[in-house]
């Protein structure tokens, strides 16, 4: 698997995503995520499956890992203000680094099962890592009662992930060519 030149080219990208068209499909993720977040599939007391985080995938690979980092970071303040949760700025730093890093691995790349596990493994070590220290930090729960919870959470979801990953952007892949022939 090989990061393509155009992902790392982050000046371009952010020249790219100042065009009108592509704030346009920036704030789409945005508001995407927003909605994909009330749907939520609970599975157990400590396990649910999320599907918000696709929104920030979704654009990873379509702007790149600034678009990606954008709507991570907004879509999370605006997904609190809307729910009425109060902000923690370390979630809009953990989806936003989702969105980048993806859109590191997805950014004019053919989809793959390959990328889609890396996409669910970025996912997974962000969310083990940095989400686990955001809510030591906010309700200082221990950090090893958090980490023995999270890993069997996140460990369950990542296969699950790996799926919804791949076959959402497979779709959405197929979706872009037709609707967006220029943009690949």
């Amino acid at each position: 698997m090989q990061i393509s030149k155009e992902a790392l080219d982050l000046k371009y990208q952010l020249q790219e995503l100042c065009k009108v068209q592509n704030l346009c499909i920036c704030g789409f993720f945005i508001a995407l995520y927003v909605v994909l977040s009330f749907f939520n599939i609970p599975i157990s007391s400590i396990v649910e499956i999320r599907i918000g985080f696709l929104a920030f995938i979704a654009a990873g690979m379509m702007g790149g890992p600034v678009m990606g980092f954008t709507v991570g970071f907004l879509g999370d303040m605006l997904n609190s203000f809307v729910r009425g949760f109060s902000y923690f700025p370390g979630f809009s730093l953990s989806y936003a680094l989702v969105g980048a890093l993806c859109g590191l691995i997805l950014y004019r790349s053919k989809i793959t099962k390959l990328r889609a596990v890396a996409c669910a493994l970025v996912e997974f070590v962000i969310s083990i890592t940095l989400t686990s220290t955001w809510l030591y930090l906010m309700y200082g729960t221990p950090l090893q009662v958090l980490l023995t919870t999270r890993i069997i959470k996140c460990t369950m979801n990542f296969f699950v992930n790996i799926v919804i990953i791949y076959v959402f952007l497979e779709a959405l892949q197929k979706v872009v060519r037709v609707a967006l022939p220029a943009r690949r």
